[in-house]
């Protein structure tokens, strides 16, 4: 790191510590609002499919329940069905849940690092109940817009799958050897719940960083400046609405359905955010190369926003309910429940911690 470099990290950790003190309340609101965000949002839509994503990788469920889906997406892709069926968890599981597949390969022996930093290009996107639930309802009062938008997400990272694998040198998978049965025990088990419960804490205490980090740039009036440059290039409404959102994808629930909103929203979702990024590159724990990732992130958000910009056409499919909040209650879960799954997943980590030091 140059000289520069440190004088202006440092400078900028003294500016946050000075916008702490001076006003912590702001920082306290959005940490709040983001750990309810989590409580309500991500827990339930991330733990339980992060845990069965992994188990059916571990115990090797998914090469036979994903069949009918790897065989022709490997036909397509030309990579090996078992590297399809992670194209497909991880397309409809969340973002973390990729690099957690893909590392697990890597630590493994099976897959090198060159191959799963290409992989995760395309392994890399929001799950279906996030994006209908949180994106498609919370903003446009419409299951529909949200079935919009999670397609042209998917269908951006099919054609980045198709541009990464097709491309270079062939990806290939080493087998799984005389160990590559299936392993249904209850050990299995225990390992990917520990293993989700792992990433769900990484994701919620990333999230609520952020929280107080745009909190600060609020502060500084950057992201007001930022806004300002966004509406004079016609943004519109949403105008101070897209950098928080660029930074913590969470907050694209804050979109107003107007102007360009579904493509912007599709955009939006298919980079990901900033803190889901660095959510990623800790979930991997180097083992999996992060920067192919950020590199594909600008292409495949215009891409999405471009898939999903037919449906501004079509008022019907992105009609705004004026009892947003009565129809997202079918989305939402109850904060005290996910507190409870947290309380659990604490236990879980510290025994099978603990079970590691008896050993």
């Amino acid at each position: 790191m140059s000289r520069v470099m440190k004088y202006l990290m440092s400078a900028a950790l003294v500016c946050a510590a000075a916008g702490i003190l001076l006003d912590p309340a702001a920082l306290a609101g959005a940490v709040r609002s983001s750990v309810s965000g989590c409580l309500e949002v991500v827990v339930p839509s991330l733990f339980a499919f992060t845990v069965l994503a992994v188990y059916m990788q571990q115990s090797g469920l998914y090469r036979v329940a994903l069949k009918p889906l790897t065989f022709p997406l490997s036909k397509l892709l030309g990579i090996p069905e078992e590297l399809c069926a992670v194209f497909v968890l991880s397309n409809i599981g969340g973002y973390p849940v990729g690099a957690k597949l893909l590392s697990g390969l890597v630590k493994s022996g099976r897959l090198s690092r060159r191959d799963a930093g290409r992989m995760l290009c395309c392994c890399y996107g929001s799950g279906p109940s996030f994006v209908i639930g949180t994106a498609g309802m919370e903003v446009f009062g419409s299951a529909a817009a949200g079935g919009i938008l999670f397609g042209a997400c998917f269908l951006s990272s099919l054609i980045i799958a198709v541009i990464v694998c097709r491309t270079g040198e062939k990806i290939t998978l080493q087998s799984a050897g005389e160990g590559g049965g299936l392993e249904l025990s209850a050990e299995c088990f225990v390992r990917s719940a520990d293993s989700g419960a792992r990433v769900m804490y990484t994701v919620c205490v990333m999230a609520a960083l952020f929280a107080a980090i745009m909190a600060l740039l609020d502060m500084s009036g950057l992201t007001g400046l930022i806004s300002r440059l966004l509406e004079l290039a016609g943004a519109g409404e949403n105008s101070s609405r897209i950098v928080p959102a660029l930074l913590e994808v969470t907050r694209v629930r804050d979109m107003l359905p107007s102007g360009a909103a579904v493509p912007v929203c599709a955009g939006v979702l298919s980079f990901g955010g900033v803190c889901v990024l660095m959510q990623v590159t800790a979930i991997s724990g180097g083992a999996v190369p992060v920067k192919p990732l950020v590199i594909s992130r600008i292409p495949a958000g215009a891409l999405s926003a471009g898939l999903a910009a037919p449906a501004m056409f079509f008022p019907a499919a992105v009609e705004v309910s004026s009892t947003n909040s009565a129809q997202t209650a079918a989305f939402s879960v109850n904060s005290g429940m996910s507190v409870c799954v947290l309380i659990m997943a604490g236990i879980l980590i510290y025994s099978v911690e603990r079970e590691k030091t008896r050993v």
